[in-house]
């Protein structure tokens, strides 16, 4: 028992320490600096780090970034590459280009000339029958998307790690959600307007499988104190491109997909890397019987100031 409390501990310090590292991602962030995050010393804080995550810290810091300075190479056309690198803590355009390559094999401007938005989309489409494809540009063409702004949301979460795009719904999720549930209920913290959100913290397109994390996340106006390696975290508020879906995970994670390559390019929004993306379920959806989802699939967006 005391094993277990002491794994549940490790894993609520470690989540704590990467949303850190996250909001902190343009300065330095040194070893020494996130283990006073985690109240443990470096030595310690390093060891527990890479039970938790199986990365050691350091390589876990960089591949976010570089994984972040992807997405802005992606949906961000027309920002330099020398911004990008800043924006992602990397201080100098030479160590961006150094690590970028190690990381992918390919210069930042490779890079983004291989994998524009619009090729990406085409290559999709060729892997899947011209019937289906078919099917979801007509699905597309009719998916209700709105452009609205969300209030922030205070809620208590779970984080999974794993694989989160296989097109299925996943068991592991819906019993963290499970999980948050009961542990509300139990101080009847959970009311008829408490919504189930799922945030993707990492874009399976970018991340390898194994390594995504998502928090599954239930709203609570209650002030609380979790245990365990349930955590409090608050999903910010601003304008997200809201896409509702009734239908198999598959579909959905195909249909989504084309959204973000194909309707986003052409909108007069970008995404804003400075949000996660986020999963509103409608009541009763991740246990469907017809194992399909109901949900709000919102991209967080801003207006594409640059023209690009």
């Amino acid at each position: 028992m005391a094993a277990k409390a002491l794994e549940l501990e490790y894993r609520y310090r470690i989540n704590h320490v990467v949303n850190y590292m996250e909001e902190h991602l343009t300065e330095p962030l040194t070893l020494e600096e996130v283990s006073d995050v985690s109240a443990y010393s470096p030595y310690h804080f390093h060891r527990v780090f890479k039970t938790v995550m199986d990365e050691n810290v350091h390589g876990f810091i960089q591949r976010i970034r570089i994984e972040k300075a992807i997405k802005l190479l992606l949906f961000h056309p027309g920002r330099s590459i020398t911004d990008i690198a800043l924006d992602c803590g990397l201080q100098t355009q030479a160590h961006f280009c150094r690590v970028f390559r190690k990381h992918t094999g390919l210069s930042a401007s490779e890079y983004r000339d291989r994998f524009r938005l619009r090729t990406i989309a085409e290559r999709f489409r060729t892997k899947v029958t011209l019937e289906k494809s078919t099917e979801l540009s007509c699905k597309l063409a009719e998916l209700p998307i709105e452009i609205r702004s969300l209030a922030p949301m205070n809620t208590i979460y779970a984080r999974y790690r794993g694989t989160i795009n296989e097109g299925r719904i996943n068991s592991d999720i819906t019993g963290l959600f499970e999980h948050v549930a009961s542990w509300l209920v139990a101080r009847e913290a959970l009311n008829k307007d408490s919504l189930t959100v799922g945030l993707i913290l990492d874009d399976p397109y970018i991340t390898p499988d194994g390594r995504h994390r998502y928090d599954a996340c239930i709203t609570t106006e209650h002030r609380m104190t979790p245990t365990g390696d349930l955590g409090v975290r608050t999903i910010p508020g601003g304008k997200y491109a809201l896409v509702q879906l009734k239908d198999r995970p598959d579909r959905v994670r195909d249909l989504l997909h084309l959204v973000s390559t194909e309707w986003l390019p052409l909108s007069p929004y970008v995404w804003d890397v400075s949000r996660p993306a986020l999963e509103i379920f409608f009541p009763n959806s991740l246990d469907h019987t017809a194992g399909q989802w109901e949900m709000e699939f919102g991209i967080p967006v801003k207006l594409n100031e640059a023209g690009f």
